[in-house]
Parts: C-alpha cells; sequence; structure tokens
C-alpha cells in the first residue's frame, strides 16, 4: 500500500519523538500550527508555536513526570488527516504513581505542513496517578 506523504511526515515526527531529535520533531510544523491539548490532560490548552509547545506542553511535561511517553501503535492514513493511535505513559514526580493510558492525535496537514493538532485522551487515568490521596478522615 502507497502512503500519502502526509502520512510520511507524520511517521516520520513519532520517530523523532523516539529519537529525541526536537529539530527533526518539528521540523515540518506550520508557523500558524494550532496545536491542543486535550481538557482533563496535564498541559491543557490550544498552542500557536514552537516556543509555546515546548514551553506549555513538553517542558511541564519534563518537570512533572518520569518516563513520560506516547508510544505508537498505528497511523491511520486519510490524507489531509492523519490519526494516530498509541498509549501515554509515565510516572508523576510527587505522588510516584504511573499510569498507561490510550490516546489518539489527529494531525492536520496541508502544502507540506502540519497545520493542526489535536489530541484524544483518557485523561482520568493521568489525574488519577497526579493526586495524592489523603488517608485522614
Amino acid at each position: 500500500m502507497a502512503y500519502s506523504s502526509n502520512f510520511q511526515i507524520v511517521q516520520n515526527l513519532y520517530r523523532a519523538n523516539d529519537d529525541a531529535d526536537l529539530e527533526s520533531f518539528y521540523k515540518d510544523l506550520s508557523p500558524n500550527i494550532n496545536w491542543k491539548e486535550s481538557d482533563g490532560f496535564p498541559t491543557p490548552g490550544v498552542f500557536r508555536n514552537r516556543g509555546e509547545i515546548e514551553a506549555n506542553v513538553f517542558s511541564v511535561l519534563a518537570r512533572d513526570w518520569d518516563g513520560w511517553h506516547f508510544s505508537l501503535d498505528y497511523l491511520v492514513d486519510g490524507n489531509e488527516r492523519i490519526v494516530a493511535v498509541g498509549t501515554y505513559q509515565g510516572t508523576h514526580r510527587k505522588t510516584g504513581r504511573s499510569f498507561k493510558s490510550r490516546a489518539s492525535h489527529v494531525w492536520h496537514l496541508a502544502n507540506g505542513k502540519i497545520e493542526g493538532f489535536e489530541q484524544f485522551a483518557d485523561t482520568h487515568m493521568m489525574q488519577t496517578a497526579a493526586t495524592a490521596f489523603s488517608t485522614s478522615a
């Protein structure tokens, strides 16, 4: 099966993520990116450029979680929309609790650039890991 060039761009982004190659990760993001993190996620909101994404998403995750990672299971080629399905995992630094949570990412591409990212995640598992339970009555 032949995949679209957009599929290959997103596939390369996930490879760059796995290799911790930041320049390759960001190289195909449009300067007009619309990056949306789910409500309930540790970094909710909409971010508009690499600086905002780094400061409000990846820096926060690195600060608060050990071993934070998205493991890609597969991509669905919709040409201008590419869907990624996988699993987040990590251990919260303050509580010491770990989680695994299923998630999907929807990428929108135009003219060889990533114009949009929208995340869908089971945020309950993450919030539970980040919450310290009180033992007092």
